[in-house]
């Protein structure tokens, strides 16, 4: 079963700077910790469970196999998304079945701050589609372990919750057959969205969306992220309490993530 989406990853150069610029903006950062293979992380919360994850490489001038350092050369920002399921080993096994390539299994780990093991597992595409299709994610030990729940996910900024990730492809149908074969569901309909210059398809998953779409216009602010780093999301919706109107946090001011904070 599909919880919903877990978390999305921002991939930044300097984490002690990416933490300064997201309490700038309004959020409440919390220390993640240190993972085994040479990346560290602190974690963006919110009300419905879902998080932001900034990552870096402890060491970023040294070359590494890790699938997401080929980002950085490319500027980092939102490189990739994870989704939540009751069982990872079933949920790679049935992608594999209709016809995906995932692999899993995949042991997880962190060292939180204060020492605390924390243990999870992962299902992953193959490289190629890193970012493009989402990897899922499954925990070892208890949930808040991982991610903790309260006072860690109230924000000056008012965002209470993660409403969907905007995914830019290339190919439209191709990718949203993917997603539903992943999804066990049938694509929707494309619509057009006039404010992207887009054609899209959503898809429901839990409290979220996610919505995949294809630049159908030249000036689409879609096109730039597939000329930069090919397939993958673009863009991240927030829902917020005590807002009116949309607030839009460009990729500039928050460390190549685009943010959109919508109404609650």
């Amino acid at each position: 079963m599909f919880t919903g989406i877990d978390h999305i990853v921002i991939l930044v150069q300097r984490l002690d700077d990416a933490i300064r610029t997201y309490q700038g903006l309004g959020f409440n950062v919390y220390p993640g910790g240190e993972h085994p293979g040479g990346t560290h992380n602190a974690l963006v919360i919110f009300q419905d469970g879902a998080y932001l994850e900034l990552i870096a490489f402890q060491r970023p001038d040294c070359p590494h196999d890790h699938r997401w350092y080929r980002f950085l050369s490319t500027g980092g920002g939102i490189v990739d998304f994870a989704v939540g399921v009751d069982d990872v080993a079933a949920t790679v096994e049935r992608a594999r079945a209709a016809g995906l390539d995932y692999r899993g299994p995949v042991p997880g780990a962190r060292r939180r701050l204060d020492g605390v093991e924390v243990a999870w597992r992962l299902g992953v595409t193959a490289e190629d589609f890193t970012g493009e299709m989402p990897f899922v994610i499954d925990d070892v030990t208890p949930r808040e372990v991982r991610v903790p729940t309260g006072d860690v996910a109230v924000h000056p900024l008012g965002v209470v919750g993660l409403r969907s990730v905007v995914v830019a492809v290339r190919d439209l149908g191709e990718a949203a057959e993917r997603y539903g074969a992943l999804l066990g569901v049938t694509p929707p309909a494309a619509v057009a969205d006039d404010a992207l210059m887009a054609q899209t398809v959503t898809f429901d998953i839990g409290p979220h969306q996610i919505v995949l779409a294809y630049p159908s216009d030249p000036g689409s602010p879609l096109v730039r992220r597939i000329q930069r780093q090919g397939d993958g999301p673009w863009q991240i919706v927030l829902t917020a309490e005590g807002r009116d109107t949309p607030l839009v946090i460009e990729p500039a001011e928050a460390e190549g993530a685009r943010l959109v904070i919508e109404p609650a």
